[in-house]
């Protein structure tokens, strides 16, 4: 056999430097020593940065065996790998499962990156309220929070009862009525957010939280207050708690000085010993 032939019959020194396993581990001695390990020794089930990798499943990964987070994104290797995100890809800001949160987010609460419900109870993960401050885990975000605590910067109110624009409306009254908590006068119209009337009831935002009654229904119920009634009429305007403002007869013996003015109201009245008589009372 010539000497060529028994060249091409043999591995390069190279090819064999590169995959040569002196423990067997089925890592290559190259690879292990470049990632600080042991090659004379078995050390494929060990997890020498802790990031939930073992040895054997970064080399598999592509990733580095002594450091946690290969692609420095934020999340660990292990975590990536196992939610089949790309552990030696920046991919932080992604949203798989469209839930509103990142992956990078989804990994500091805990959450699964590709399923929206992650505990399956029917809220979508970014509208959780992990801290339970009265604001979603999305609003903390937005709002700069951490929503795994509910007072973020320990000075003794709630994050939804903070008041970050000083509009008079908390963080969480904003949320509800769709204004922006950092900006006073949300649509730049020059009404400070406090003093608009989204239901157009003549009552300002801030009077209906302080009042009780709902900013957001022009009609809300407000049993026993005298206030909104869910009658079907402009609250400002309804004083049906005094039975003299309705345009009837409230029986108080005297009649009803009420929306009548100008128009004949026509009485029955029937005399002892006599017939009804027709009166007309013009008032």
């Amino acid at each position: 056999m010539s000497s060529a032939a028994l060249a091409a019959g043999k591995p390069s020194a190279q090819k064999t430097a590169a995959t040569k396993d002196t423990d067997r581990d089925g890592m290559p001695d190259k690879w292990e020593t470049a990632n600080g390990l042991n090659p004379k020794k078995n050390d494929a089930r060990a997890d020498k940065d802790r990031d939930g990798l073992t040895n054997k499943a970064e080399y598999k990964a592509g990733t580095n065996a002594r450091n946690a987070d290969t692609d420095r994104d934020g999340m660990t290797d292990g975590w990536e790998v196992s939610f089949r995100l790309n552990p030696r890809k920046n991919d932080a800001a992604a949203d798989p499962d469209e839930d509103g949160l990142s992956n990078v987010e989804e990994f500091a609460l805990g959450y699964e990156p590709r399923n929206d419900d992650s505990d399956d109870n029917g809220v979508v993960d970014g509208d959780e309220d992990a801290d339970e401050d009265g604001l979603t885990n999305l609003e903390d975000l937005q709002l700069g929070y951490d929503p795994e605590e509910a007072d973020s910067d320990d000075n003794g109110v709630s994050d939804a009862d903070e008041d970050l624009d000083d509009d008079g409306l908390t963080n969480a009254q904003e949320f509800l009525l769709g204004d922006d908590p950092e900006a006073a006068d949300s649509d730049d119209d020059g009404v400070a957010d406090a003093d608009e009337d989204h239901d157009g009831d003549g009552v300002s935002d801030l009077d209906e939280f302080a009042d009780g009654t709902d900013p957001l229904d022009g009609d809300d119920s407000s049993a026993g207050d005298g206030g909104s009634d869910d009658d079907g009429t402009d609250d400002s305007g309804d004083d049906n708690g005094t039975g003299d403002d309705d345009g009837s007869n409230d029986g108080s013996g005297s009649g009803s000085d009420d929306s009548t003015s100008g128009m004949a109201v026509s009485v029955r009245v029937s005399a002892a010993g006599s017939g009804p008589l027709q009166v007309t009372d013009w008032r």
